[in-house]
Formats: structure tokens, C-alpha cells, sequence
């Protein structure tokens, strides 16, 4: 007797240890495995520079996230981002801010906190090389912005207002977007500055002749690709036809200038300027798609949290230095997860009053046979 419930005990804690295991960890490489590279048969014979992007992670602080809440949503972005990695391997990754969601209001000792809490869950092998933008939840909107609160995550993360990487003959300049303003103001200043010498470096690179190697670019020009975590300036989002764009109330939203979307006139310096070929972005928590009057390609991608996106969504790209290729790849819904426990936990009550109920129906019937044979 003893023996037989301690088998079926043990059947029951595997059975429920493979389905807590399945929905809280497989079931990320059976989603993510169906998403692969671009094609790169546009490539000709150049080895695109393979790059991962996502955008507002936005782990939760101690002011407004529940501590389960909190628990919750960063097993799943982990768990999600280290199976991304290991399925696609890619060269670099670049996240587009608001990587903390109560960054600008954190004390030294919770900003900390948070900081190992993003490099534990976001950790990468020595193989590929992550960058992080600002978000304004990491520092604040342009006026709330302080010379600590920018200094603080520059520090850590090693960024600054204007940035300038190259792989490969490939371009990426990385923009602190609320020193966009262009009001002067010492954030705004220091990117204006820095923003000018990526230009001149970018146009010596053009015209070889006409500058010292010094300015020159690492590698061969080609268009650059603009980064940033605002989406450059536009009416709203009702252009977006994504399967992860906003719905149609959202989209119908107009965006303010600074707040939703760079200023208009910031948006025309910059692709003065920096002349990009694509440009991405975040902050909206919607997937976007867009082709802007000067023919400049621009995608916004949606929030990696579940809390802000019950369809979350990263991108993978190949670049070289004339062509790319797009993917979006979308990560497993909390309600398909809710469902498998559910499902699961309904099939085995159904099993087991079927068999709690099989010995009483072949009793009914047992005694109906011999009421039968005794008339």
C-alpha cells in the first residue's frame, strides 16, 4: 500500500516538475527556435555583421513594482534573452533604452541594485559585444535630467550623449535622445559637439582626400545606421501595421513633440547630419515600420516586457555595407503559458475522477448482472 502511493507520489512530481519546467523555461526555445536570420542572398559576398536589438526592458524598482510582479517578469526576460543568445549567437546587441523603470528616482544603493540585477539577467559571452542607450526612465525626461543622474549610467554602462561603433565597414551612431532639444543646455551641448565630429568623420571617410587618417572611419564608408530610444518625429502611430504596433485607440493618439517622439526640428537635424540609411528606436512599447518623406527607414521595437506587452518582440538583423535584412521575432504570450497550466491541470482532474468513478460504475453493474440473473 505504502509502496504503491509513494510510485504514484513520485509519478505526480515528475509529471508536475516536466510541466513547470516546460512552460517556464522550454517552452522559450520552442518558440524562439522557429525564428532564424534574415536571408542574405543580397549580401553578394560580404559577411553581414549579425545584430540583435531590443528595447525598453524596463525592470521593475522598489517604488512600483510588487516584488512578485518583479520576480515574474525577470525570470521571464531572462530566460528569454539567454535562449535568444544561445539560439542566434549574434555579433552585437544594442538595447534602446529605458533598460530600468524607476531609474531616474533610484538612490545610489537601488541603482546599484539594479545595475546587477540587468548585467546578471542580460549577461552575454566575451563572443558578443552589448550596448546600452538612455532611456528617460533611466535619467529623466530633457528637464528633469541632472549631470548625476547622466553621469551615473554613463559610468556604469560606458555610454555617452553621441557614439560612433563600427564592425565591419558597418555604422552605428547612438543617440542620447533627450539631449536632442537643442536648447543649449549642457546635456544638449555635448551632444552637439560630439554629434559634429562623428559628421566630419563620416563625410572625411566619403571624400578620402580631403581629411588626415585621423578623422578617417574603422573600415570603408557606408550610410550609418542611427540608434536611439525616442522614434524620430511623427503624428502618431497610425502608419504601423505590425502584428506587435499599438491598437487602433493607441495609434490614434497624436505624439508630443519631446515627449512621444523627438521634435520636428531636431528629427531634421539629424538626418541632416548623420544622413542614416535606417534608424531604430523604442519607447512607444509598439513594433513599428515606418518610410519617412526623405525615404529614410525607421522601426521602432516593442517593449521585451510582458508587463508593457503581452506580445513582446526583439529583432535580428544582418548588415553590410550597402544591404540589409529584417526579422522580428515574437516571444511566448503569458496567456499561452496561463493556458498549458490551465489545460494541463483540467486533463488530470478529468483522469482522475474518470478513475475515481470507474470502480463505482462497474460496482452499479456488477449488481445489476446478478438482479438480472436472480429474476
Amino acid at each position: 500500500m505504502i509502496k504503491h502511493f509513494s510510485k504514484k507520489f513520485t509519478l505526480y512530481l515528475l509529471c508536475i516538475i516536466g510541466l513547470v519546467f516546460f512552460c517556464e523555461y522550454g517552452i522559450f526555445y520552442v518558440v524562439l527556435s522557429q525564428c532564424n536570420w534574415p536571408s542574405d542572398s543580397n549580401m553578394t559576398s560580404e559577411q553581414p555583421v549579425k545584430v540583435m536589438f531590443l528595447a525598453d526592458t524596463h525592470l521593475l524598482g522598489t517604488r512600483k513594482g510588487h516584488w512578485l510582479d518583479k520576480m515574474i517578469r525577470e525570470w521571464e526576460m531572462g530566460c528569454a534573452f539567454q535562449t535568444a543568445i544561445k539560439l542566434h549567437k549574434p555579433e552585437l546587441i544594442f538595447i534602446l533604452g529605458d533598460l530600468f523603470d524607476e531609474g531616474l528616482w533610484s538612490s545610489e544603493k537601488d541603482f546599484n541594485s539594479y545595475v546587477e540585477t540587468f548585467k546578471y539577467l542580460f549577461s552575454v559571452p566575451s563572443t558578443i559585444q552589448l550596448y546600452t542607450i538612455v532611456g528617460n526612465h533611466d535619467i529623466g525626461f530633457h528637464y528633469s535630467v541632472t549631470p548625476y543622474l547622466e553621469k551615473r549610467f554613463n559610468k556604469v554602462f560606458n555610454t555617452s550623449p553621441v557614439e560612433l561603433i563600427s564592425k565591419r565597414n558597418v555604422h552605428f551612431v547612438s543617440i542620447n535622445s533627450m539631449a536632442m532639444e537643442m536648447d543649449g543646455c549642457f546635456l544638449c551641448h555635448a551632444a552637439k559637439l560630439k554629434l559634429n565630429i562623428i559628421s566630419k568623420r563620416l563625410k572625411c571617410s566619403q571624400n578620402k582626400n580631403k581629411c588626415s587618417k585621423t578623422m578617417m572611419l574603422d573600415g570603408n564608408y557606408s550610410k550609418p545606421i542611427l540608434l536611439q530610444h525616442f522614434p524620430l518625429y511623427r503624428k502618431n502611430d497610425m502608419a504601423c501595421n505590425e502584428p506587435d504596433s499599438a491598437s487602433l485607440k493607441e495609434k490614434e493618439k497624436p505624439f508630443r513633440e519631446g515627449w512621444d517622439c523627438l521634435h520636428k526640428d531636431a528629427t531634421e537635424k539629424l538626418l541632416k547630419v548623420v544622413q542614416p540609411r535606417l534608424v531604430f528606436g523604442g519607447h512607444t512599447h509598439h513594433g513599428c515600420h515606418i518610410q519617412h518623406e526623405n525615404g529614410v527607414q525607421e522601426y521602432s521595437i516593442s517593449s521585451f516586457n510582458w508587463r508593457n506587452k503581452y506580445n513582446p518582440s526583439y529583432m535580428l538583423a544582418l548588415f553590410s555595407m550597402n544591404n540589409y535584412s529584417i526579422e522580428t521575432c515574437h516571444m511566448p504570450r503569458e496567456h499561452t503559458i496561463i493556458f498549458i497550466y490551465i489545460t494541463s491541470i483540467i486533463i488530470f482532474l478529468y483522469f482522475k475522477i474518470l478513475k475515481f468513478k470507474q470502480p463505482f460504475i462497474n460496482n452499479n453493474h456488477h449488481l445489476l448482472h446478478r438482479k438480472n440473473l436472480n429474476h
